[in-house]
């Protein structure tokens, strides 16, 4: 098994200029290992999202891209301390996670023979790569490419970085290309505004009441009385108006619920009309608690006693009594 992966590998061999019988210092090994991987792995999360099959599965599930990573992950399956040469493949000899049955393992083959050919071996000088490279990929994506993979090169002055065949001979030595060239394989790329962080935490504070209804601002929070995090969304939820399908629901009072966190879903339970609803989100679960009610209002305020259960209509009742006006907005409309 090792031996295939010998075969299918790319060899990198740092041949280290300024040192005791061309010893490989530490470090170096170490940053040119990090710069490939980090190219390696930017390449795969970019090709990846690039397969329409793939990023459908990646928006149901983000966690696929992490097993692709994951079992596409370089290895050293030989080397060489002869100054410093590492032969770099992925585990992909055999089929391990039937996504896509046997279309997986033929992605993977081709992915990391194209990053060792079009990557690793690539004519970076020349202008019919260039445009190669400037069709198939933007400049966010060349950035996340070149830039760890000419990082792994240095300056070239303290040793050089050599591709080698499987019978150990140079292939070719890696080097910089010109300015002009660099620019392009290593655009500026403006960085992102940084999104900033929320929390969800719950709060009680002494506050100055003004009107009917106090407003929470700096001014008029006198006190913050006690303040917890919390690590899911689990804040109260008791709805006096609900909103669903053009219907608009006014109640009489809130409803007191009751909103837990378990199994990575949001679950909301309300004891009196017996509705339990889930969902991945707090959006999700509301919607799906207003949906609830939305249907129990068809099924029994708007249906006739004679076809209702003894128990079907006391449920109605209690909705009747709980809704204090429905307004339909499509009437408006």
């Amino acid at each position: 098994m090792i031996e295939k992966l010998k075969d299918i590998a790319f060899r990198i061999h740092i041949e280290s200029l300024k040192t005791v019988g061309h010893a490989t210092k530490i470090n170096t090994v170490i940053k040119v290992l990090s710069d490939i991987y980090k190219s390696y792995n930017n390449y795969l999360e970019i090709e990846f999202l690039k397969n329409d099959d793939f990023k459908n599965v990646y928006n149901t599930n983000k966690k696929i891209l992490d097993t692709i990573k994951e079992e596409l992950d370089l290895l050293i399956v030989d080397l060489n301390f002869n100054s410093f040469e590492a032969a770099l493949a992925p585990d992909i000899t055999e089929l391990q996670s039937p996504i896509f049955k046997d279309e997986v393992l033929e992605w993977k083959k081709e992915t990391f023979e194209n990053y060792k050919y079009l990557i690793i071996q690539g004519d970076f000088d020349n202008s019919n790569y260039l445009h190669k490279i400037a069709k198939k990929y933007n400049d966010e994506e060349r950035y996340k490419i070149y830039q760890p993979f000419f990082s792994s090169i240095g300056d070239g002055k303290e040793y050089k970085l050599n591709i080698k065949d499987k019978e150990h001979q140079i292939i070719k030595t890696i080097i910089q290309p010109e300015k002009t060239k660099i620019d392009f394989y290593i655009p500026k790329v403006t960085a992102e505004k940084e999104e900033p962080v929320y929390s969800t935490a719950q709060v009680f504070v002494k506050l100055r009441k003004e009107g009917d209804k106090p407003k929470l601002t700096k001014r008029t929070v006198k006190k913050i009385l006690y303040y917890e995090e919390l690590e899911h969304e689990t804040y109260p939820f008791k709805p006096d108006i609900i909103k669903c399908n053009d219907k608009i629901f006014v109640l009489n009072k809130k409803l007191e619920c009751q909103v837990d966190f378990e199994d990575d879903n949001y679950i909301i339970k309300n004891d009196e009309l017996d509705i339990i609803v889930w969902g991945q989100t707090r959006e999700e679960v509301e919607d799906a608690f207003e949906f609830s009610f939305y249907s129990l209002y068809l099924n029994y305020c708007l249906e006739i006693d004679d076809r209702l259960s003894d128990e079907a209509k006391e449920l109605k009742s209690k909705l009747n009594t709980i809704i204090k006006n429905v307004i339909d907005e499509a009437e408006k409309n």
